[in-house]
């Protein structure tokens, strides 16, 4: 390993660095900020200096010097920069002119002075040292990681697995970092910096991540099980050490995910490419809006109707998103590829503009008001928390539901169209029932989430239902892995949930948002977690034998 590979990354690394400074990322996550650009140098490199399996290690000596290197470039690097902002800031230049985002707020993030200090001529020097020790200090262990085993090394079970140790330490950074976070809290240390606690939320993000990982690489019976319950375990308590906007944040994403579910059906399952899947999403909400609410237009010319409650409205609301599944599924039963996705964006935005036109059904632009709330057994559950815990449960009964179907003869179709729809019809598989069973399926999901949208909103607008609802969906299982029911969930984190605490960066967070899906499509186009099926077709050429990619 050459010194220039740990100058050439710990260039990109500060890049990197200056660009999330730029954008406000250090005033969105207050004083944790340190730790986190402390974490994101580790993580850089230990992925920038790693060797693969079939290499031979590099030595020792030669990585920690790359990883020293890596850090010295950041830590001082960031350090000067830094600086240089602080000094200008004293002296009231404004910054802002140019940078919009670049505030006192930011300096004294990373630096620990505030702005009346600084103005009053307290020196900075001694927080960017430290900051740049930590950086320093996170480049020298990455260096140091990246000299654990590299292959069969952990055994789980009577079962020897070919991933690393150093992937599994890199799963249980997550949670290392989240029971520290949780000490800090617990002990009355604020490393938060904002009201909704955006470090914290992250730091829920990464275990999910790390656990659903877990539960994708071991096979083994007994540990499957264990690291579910882990994540059964986090869906329990994660309610409970979040605050408000924390808790609608989550929401949204288990809304996402029910959405995400059933759209993999159709897209993941049977190949089928749905633009319109939006529709289904506003028919649950409006057919819940309609039969609950006092305002709707049902409630109000039907005398003797006082309106359903949630627990009354939502199989309603699913049965007729599954119908309008149905209605979509059986003019377009002829159509492939591009000429389906045309059909399906018509019928998303005819659902849209009829919701918009029919004012004295829909409410038009005005939209339905008052839709009332959850209630189970004399609990209120119309607050973010029981949102929330309605949401994953939904969310583990959709799964539940998307497995069983997957691994019947039904999903075993739905596989054989996706590959190839003539040889399948030729093996004696009735086209137009598995396809009305994918539509009607996916649909019926999207209809279920729609319901909780419209129970969590409140009220509810023909505007909430444009298309990006229906790209957004088809994104996050593209960023997650077509296919995979746990790449839905890290999709949802990384495309609905990351956006939502970044709200403060702007534009920004979509320009990076659109360069993560570029990358991905470039650098892993199966996504983050494929289905195995899905990975072996698309590096079917860069393997030997099919067996190959099995592990």
């Amino acid at each position: 390993m050459k010194i220039k590979d740990g100058i050439r990354a710990g260039f990109i690394a500060l890049g990197i660095l200056i660009y999330l400074d730029l954008i406000g990322l250090p005033k969105t996550f207050g004083s944790s900020m340190v730790v986190t650009f402390a974490v994101i140098v580790f993580l850089f490199s230990l992925f920038s200096l790693r060797t693969k399996p079939a290499e031979a290690p590099a030595p020792l000596p030669s990585v920690l010097v790359n990883g020293l290197i890596i850090g010295v470039i950041t830590g001082l690097g960031f350090a000067l920069i830094t600086f240089g902002f602080a000094s200008l800031q004293a002296q009231d230049v404004k910054v802002t002119d140019v940078f919009a985002q670049i505030s006192h707020e930011n300096i004294e993030a990373l630096t620990g002075v505030d702005k009346v200090a600084l103005r009053e001529g307290q020196s900075v020097v001694p927080g960017l040292t430290k900051l740049a020790g930590y950086f320093i200090l996170a480049g020298v262990l990455g260096g140091v990681i990246t000299q654990f085993p590299a292959s069969k090394v952990l055994h789980i079970g009577d079962e020897e697995k070919r991933s690393s140790a150093r992937y599994w330490l890199m799963l249980a950074l997550p949670f290392l970092l989240f029971a520290f976070f949780l000490a800090l809290r617990i002990e009355g240390v604020d490393i938060g910096g904002s009201e909704e606690n955006s470090f914290g939320l992250v730091l829920i993000y990464a275990c999910i991540a790390a656990a659903l990982f877990a539960v994708r690489e071991v096979k083994a019976g007994v540990h499957k099980i264990g690291f579910s319950a882990l994540i059964v375990a986090l869906v329990l308590v994660i309610p409970q050490l979040t605050d408000l906007k924390q808790n609608a944040i989550l929401g949204a994403v288990m809304i996402f995910v029910i959405m995400g579910i059933g759209l993999n059906i159709v897209v993941g399952f049977a190949g089928l490419l749905d633009l319109g899947y939006v529709a289904f999403f506003a028919v649950g909400a409006y057919t819940y809006a309609l039969i609950s609410s006092p305002e709707s237009y049902i409630v109000v010319n039907l005398p003797w109707f006082e309106g359903l409650n949630f627990w009354a409205g939502l199989p309603i609301a699913v049965l007729l998103g599954a119908a309008a599944g149905i209605m979509l599924g059986i003019p377009v039963l002829r159509m492939r590829g591009d000429y389906l996705a045309i059909v399906t964006l018509g019928f998303g935005e005819i659902i849209r503009l009829l919701l918009l036109n029919l004012r004295d059904y829909t409410g038009g632009p005005g939209g339905i008001l008052e839709i009332p709330s959850p209630n189970l057994f004399g609990l209120d559950l119309g607050n973010p928390k029981g949102i929330l815990y309605l949401g994953m449960a939904f969310a583990v009964i959709v799964t539940f539901f998307t497995i069983r179907l997957r691994d019947s003869s039904l999903g075993r179709a739905w596989v054989a169209l996706r590959e190839d729809e003539d040889v399948a019809e030729a093996m004696g598989i009735n086209l137009v029932a598995i396809k009305l069973m994918a539509f009607a399926s996916g649909a019926a999901f999207a209809a279920l989430g729609g319901t909780l949208y419209a129970a969590r909103q409140v009220n509810i607008f023909p505007d909430n239902f444009a298309l990006d609802v229906s790209i957004n969906v088809l994104s996050l299982i593209i960023i997650g892995g077509i296919g995979s029911i746990e790449g839905v969930v890290l999709g949802s984190i990384a495309l609905i949930g990351l956006p939502e605490i970044l709200r403060s960066v702007d534009e920004y967070r979509i320009v990076a948002f659109g360069a993560l899906l570029v990358i991905m499509m470039i650098l892993r186009p199966e996504g983050f977690l494929p289905s195995t099926r899905r990975a072996r077709e698309l590096h079917e050429a860069d393997l030997d034998s099919p067996a190959e990619f099995e592990g």
